[in-house]
């Protein structure tokens, strides 16, 4: 099986006959780290984060609906790599539950790749295994497990299946070959991640089966022990299988002989690796480069506490006699499961856990990795996790993080919130994370709780990437130049105080009004994200559930700013404030938002939203849809009246405070940070205006018709889209006696930092020398012999490259020559 390298590259040959042939660990605080956008509004809920084993570099996205998807070199490849979904376009490939709009926890749920995925000799060459939740079907899929006759709500599949061996991108739908099925009583708590060891045992987290406190159909109504202490079941469990092997049911999978529970009888199942576990969501392996070896798992709570586990051969990790260190008053009655109960390494409270000491932190765990990655050096060892944030109302993301306080010692520093430009919490549902193959760790987000649900018209699952904050150029950070709060009871304002959101306790809305000077932007900048911060400094607690969904949205008139004043809400406007009605006020002559806007005339697009708890900070708003808000203003300044902030108005009580630019602590003002498009994603948004964040460019392709593929269109500055007579690469062979000088010259773009040029030779086609390369927009320099005469500006940007070698021996009858461009992601 042939795999693309790490990098896109690109080679330009050409071939000249006659004489030649030529072409075209460190320990301490985390650091402050960017969530970059890879991929936005192309995938729905990317329920699995990996890589495949083979070189390639490629990132692997499972979609919930059934779908795994290829990213490749930043962009998402739009045929997936495997089609499993309820929808697939031929019968025989739909496997996969159909999951709809509204919330759901079955679907394509987990995926691994063999660790002899890439290796011929090895009996996982071309193998990874899925795990997926079918429609029950009596007869064919196990029964009730207690056989007590209920129906099933669906069945958990754990099955193989082959890539095409003519398609690196493609894997084979009807390869496929079911191992392990085991029922489920619920729609909820399926587990689903599962990772290969590099022995090629596969670790399978399996939940619970459903239902609160693990009780009900289905969940051992006989003794009481619920599904996570019963050994005789499936669910509940981490559970260790090696696919390759034959001594297990059915012959279809092995189980290990090291498993803790092999040959105990009575029932129990010998695949269990761990059990007492509630709902895993995320299974790491810290199996990368100085990595110790450890299984780590985020186990979702059942109302009060969140937590993470090391997971070690026959541990019981205490659900549902324990939740967390807590002894849940559902299980007061429940006898002690007995032996030893593994306490986690770290727990967090929910909101709503008034009397616990935890920190308030979120509501569904996230797992994540242990980065053992390159690129960040202060992040190394440590361990990045995070919480999906809120079940239903607009999303709440946060990113935690874990460190030992020694290498061994089994005890953790908890970091309740990571670093991150521009904020964290942020506006993103956290729903996995994830590894590619150089340990360095992805983000799968999403915007609704409803799987496909979409926003603005497009699916809203997204992935980002870890990385650190960019520096050249660097952020671009303002604080806003005007805000205001509008109030529906009567001709109030607050020009200079708080930013108020929200209702009041009869229901009377407030709604904030912020705007920044984009002045200072330079010129043409292209914006690769928009991150809107602020800072809550209290916030009313409606009866129930204390989140409320808070939008922003683009505001499409002006309004004013004057010197109204209030400590706590709002006071009569004064002349030239925004109120309800009026977006400019005077006792005179107002001028109105305009009939049927009263309250702001504002796009029906949301560019963000967050789901605000009572907890007080700072919150970061975020989205595709602020970059095309500002990048609109960008380009045309007298558009820009800055956004609308509105909280739930469907209650009473919900209004949050939010320090306005007058506030005395700088740092707590509003704030825009903007972050600056790579060299590649301008290049595209200036030819392709089209295209969606991650969206794929065949680097290929050649929409011109002019022979030069896109990825070199991008290296010499040309535009992709007009016929290009020439790409100046010139080739002359001097003779010199019994040698020659062969000259060469190539364009490079010098904003192109994100390319490596490398121009090679070769007497054989096989093996190519490097003479001269340039780095992320460097000098060229040469090597092994290449000697650069000049590095000078042909036009704008573009430099055009003269290089010189001379040839001897068998090299001056034949040589062939080749420009090798490599961009990084």
């Amino acid at each position: 099986m042939t795999s693309s390298p790490n990098c896109f590259t690109m080679s330009f040959l050409r071939l000249l006959s006659a004489l030649l042939l030529t072409s075209a660990l460190s320990h301490g605080a985390f650091p402050t780290l960017y969530l970059k956008p890879v991929v936005l509004q192309q995938f729905h809920s990317p329920t699995c984060i990996t890589y495949a084993p083979d070189g390639s570099g490629r990132v692997f996205v499972v979609d919930q609906p059934g779908r795994v998807y290829i990213i490749e070199n930043g962009m998402m490849r739009p045929t997936p790599f495997l089609d499993i979904s309820s929808t697939a376009t031929t019968v025989a490939h739909r496997k996969v539950i159909a999951v709809g709009t509204g919330y759901a926890e079955r679907g394509l749920l987990g995926l691994a790749f063999h660790p002899g995925y890439a290796n011929p000799a090895s009996p996982g060459y071309r193998k990874f295994y899925v795990n997926y939740n079918k429609a029950y079907q009596a007869g064919i899929d196990p029964p009730a497990h207690d056989g007590l006759g209920w129906t099933p709500n669906c069945t958990t599949v754990i099955a193989e299946f082959q890539v095409s061996a003519a398609d690196a991108n493609s894997a084979d739908p009807l390869s496929e070959r079911k191992m392990l099925l085991y029922a489920q009583p619920q729609s909820n708590h399926n587990g689903g991640n599962m990772v290969m060891d590099s022995s090629g045992l596969l670790y399978i987290g399996s939940g619970d089966g459903g239902n609160a406190n693990d009780v009900g159909t289905g969940h051992n109504a006989t003794n009481a022990l619920g599904n996570g202490q019963d050994k005789t079941v499936y669910l509940g469990k981490i559970l260790r299988i090696d696919p390759l092997g034959t001594n297990g049911p059915g012959g279809q999978y092995g189980i290990p002989p090291g498993n803790p529970f092999v040959g105990a009888g009575g029932g129990v199942k010998e695949e269990i690796y761990a059990f007492g576990i509630r709902n895993p969501w995320g299974l790491s392996l810290d199996d990368g480069p100085g990595g110790t070896g450890r299984l780590f798992c985020a186990d979702v709570g059942q109302d009060r506490i969140e937590e993470v586990d090391i997971i070690t051969n026959g541990g019981n990790y205490g659900w549902r006699y324990m939740e967390g260190n807590e002894r849940p008053s559902f299980s007061s009655t429940m006898a002690h499961p007995g032996g030893t109960l593994t306490a986690p390494i770290v727990e967090y409270a929910h909101p709503s856990a008034t009397s616990s000491s935890l920190p308030k932190l979120g509501l569904s765990i996230t797992g994540g990795s242990v980065y053992r990655g390159a690129a960040i050096p202060a992040l190394q060892g440590k361990y990045v996790f995070g919480d999906y944030g809120a079940t239903s109302g607009a999303p709440s993301g946060i990113l935690m993080g874990l460190e030992e306080t020694a290498p061994g010692s089994g005890t953790f520093t908890f970091t309740p919130a990571i670093p991150l430009l521009g904020g964290n919490p942020f506006s993103a549902r956290v729903i996995s994370m994830g590894e590619d193959e150089a340990g360095e760790i992805y983000v799968g987000t999403k915007v609704s709780s409803g799987v496909t649900a979409q926003e603005n018209g497009l699916p809203n699952g997204g992935l980002y990437k870890l990385v650190p904050v960019p520096t050249n150029p660097a952020p671009i950070t303002l604080t806003a130049v005007k805000d205001n709060s509008m109030f529906s009871e009567g001709e109030l304002s607050n020009g200079t105080g708080d930013i108020f959101a929200g209702t009041s306790s009869a229901v009377d809305f407030r709604r904030g009004l912020l705007s920044f000077d984009l002045s200072s932007v330079p010129a043409n900048t292209r914006i690769g994200a928009a991150i809107l911060q602020l800072r809550m400094t209290s916030a009313e607690t409606p009866s129930g559930n204390p989140a409320r969904s808070t939008t922003l949205s683009r505001l499409n008139q002006s309004w004013g700013e004057a010197g109204s004043f209030s400590g706590s809400g709002g006071v009569a406007a004064l002349s030239g404030d925004v109120t309800f009605v009026n977006r400019f006020y005077s006792p005179t002559s107002p001028i109105s938002w305009g009939e049927g806007n009263e309250g702001g005339d504002f796009s029906t697009s949301v560019s963000s939203s967050f789901n605000i708890r009572t907890e007080l900070g700072y919150y970061a708003f975020q989205g595709p849809q602020m970059v095309n808000d500002v990048q609109a203003w960008l380009a045309a300044p007298a558009t820009n009246h800055g956004w609308i902030l509105r909280s739930d108005e469907g209650s009473p009580s919900t209004t949050k405070r939010f320090s306005s630019r007058e506030n005395a602590d700088s740092a707590s003002r509003p704030k825009l940070t903007l972050i600056h498009a790579t060299p590649y994603e301008n290049w595209q948004a200036v030819y392709f205006p089209g295209l969606l964040t991650g969206q794929y460019l065949d680097p290929e392709g050649d929409a011109d018709g002019d022979g030069i593929y896109n990825q070199i269109e991008y290296a010499y500055g040309f535009n992709p889209t007009g016929f290009n007579t020439s790409d100046n690469f010139t080739t002359t062979v001097t003779p010199v006696g019994a040698n020659a000088d062969l000259t060469l010259t190539f364009r490079r773009d010098t904003q192109a930092t994100d390319l490596t040029y490398q121009l090679q030779a070769s007497e054989n086609l096989t093996t190519w020398t490097t003479i001269a390369e340039s780095i992320s927009g460097a000098a060229a320099t040469g090597q092994n012999g290449g000697t650069i005469l000049s590095d000078t500006t042909l036009s704008g940007t573009v430099n055009l490259v003269t290089v010189k070698r001379t040839l001897s021996g068998s090299s001056v009858s034949k040589q062939f020559v080749r420009l090798n461009v490599v961009r990084a992601p």
